[in-house]
């Protein structure tokens, strides 16, 4: 079973039955930054903890004894300081929901797009929060992710809790259209880990299906909630093996007169060499407050 549901996850999760998912993993909107569409709106750190509790609540209730929920989310700078709503996520969590942190990962950003300041460092990574239900129960499967070990007395090692995975940047040019879609390799490593084939996962804010994806590549089912419905037609297409829309990288003027066209990032940035790199283009599209980039405004859309 493959299936995107289009709708909101708060209200469709109530659909399922208790104790009937073995994994959700999802990257929900980030607070105040990103751009998902007209349909998804944008919520404030000081309201993001109780916008999401209602949902982990469920999560908790439709989960099986045996499984997991993996969150990926980052927080961001207000102010110029750190602000800390996903803190106050986790602490509320812990004392207003049955579910419980297991363990934290850091995800490092290969290849991230580039960020900072003049005093602040770049930040290349963002967090991945394991919840359970019952730490009994649950499914962990560490003999399938041993790593290679460096040493003679030693042939296979457990991961340390950094973890490595691209972003998606490099596919967005032309069959991605989510602003800020995770790589596919992250829920492949996952969905290994903790499930087994034919469990069934569920990804509340299912984006472009990439959770979708490596759940059909590793024979598990898959249900996904997005409100937006240009992402859920795009996910059904994804999934059927019918990714048939092109898209192209356009630069308007700031009085939104049409310029140029390219085929990807790369390519718009080789010709606007005044833009940092190829990200700062991409910024313009998908970041809330960058608008232009080389004093030009870019767009991508179908060719």
């Amino acid at each position: 079973m493959m299936k995107v549901i289009q709708g909101d996850c708060f209200d469709l999760i109530k659909d399922l039955d208790d104790n009937s998912i073995d994994l959700v993993i999802t990257s929900p909107p980030y607070s105040d930054i990103v751009n998902y569409g007209k349909s998804v709106s944008i919520k404030k750190p000081d309201d993001y903890v109780d916008w999401i509790l209602p949902l982990f609540n469920e999560i908790y209730r439709v989960l099986k004894p045996t499984g997991s929920f993996i969150l990926n989310i980052n927080d961001k700078c207000n102010n110029k300081l750190r602000n800390t709503y996903i803190y106050d996520l986790i602490s509320r969590n812990n004392k207003e929901t049955k579910l419980k942190l297991y363990d934290t990962y850091i995800w490092y950003k290969v290849s991230g797009i580039p960020n900072g300041g003049p005093k602040r460092f770049r930040n290349n990574t963002e967090f991945l929060f394991h919840f359970v239900k019952d730490v009994k129960d649950i499914k962990f499967y560490m003999d399938r992710v041993l790593e290679a070990a460096t040493t003679k007395e030693i042939t296979t090692k457990r991961p340390d809790n950094v973890f490595r995975f691209k972003t998606a940047g490099a596919s967005r040019d032309n069959t991605i259209k989510h602003p800020a879609p995770y790589h596919k390799d992250l829920p492949l490593y996952f969905i290994n880990l903790l499930t087994d084939e034919n469990d069934l996962v569920l990804d509340p804010f299912s984006g472009i299906a990439t959770t979708g994806i490596a759940c059909a590549e590793l024979n598990r089912d898959f249900i996904g909630y997005e409100l937006n419905e240009s992402y859920v037609k795009f996910s059904i297409d994804r999934l059927e093996g019918n990714e048939t829309d092109f898209y192209v990288i356009n630069k308007y003027t700031l009085d939104d007169v049409y310029v140029a066209s390219y085929n990807s990032y790369t390519e718009a940035y080789k010709n606007n060499k005044s833009c940092y790199s190829s990200h700062d283009i991409m910024r313009c599209m998908n970041r809330v407050g960058f608008n232009t980039c080389g004093g030009f405004i870019w767009k991508k859309e179908l060719k």
